[in-house]
């Protein structure tokens, strides 16, 4: 985690990065950029980067965007921001 704080924090001098640490059990891997986010699961049986990842876009009646979006936000907001 430290090492890729730490390359993430070297992108941040070039462009608005944000990484944060929360304390919940980790079901959900979301890499979000503006309208688009890339989505994977954690489970016993593996973890997020073993998982298959799902392109979720926003569109104006997807729920899985906007149901994504609000779990993400509310994750954030008891999170703590390192990059």
């Amino acid at each position: 985690m430290r090492l890729a704080e730490a390359r993430l924090r070297e992108l941040a001098d070039s462009c608005d990065i944000q990484v944060y640490r929360y304390r919940m059990l980790p079901t959900w891997r979301l890499v979000r950029t503006d309208s688009t986010m890339f989505v994977s699961a954690f489970d016993a049986g593996w973890e997020g980067h073993e998982s298959a990842t799902y392109k979720v876009m926003e569109t104006p009646h997807g729920p899985l965007f906007r149901g994504f979006r609000r779990m993400f936000d509310a994750v954030i907001d008891g999170a703590q921001r390192t990059v």
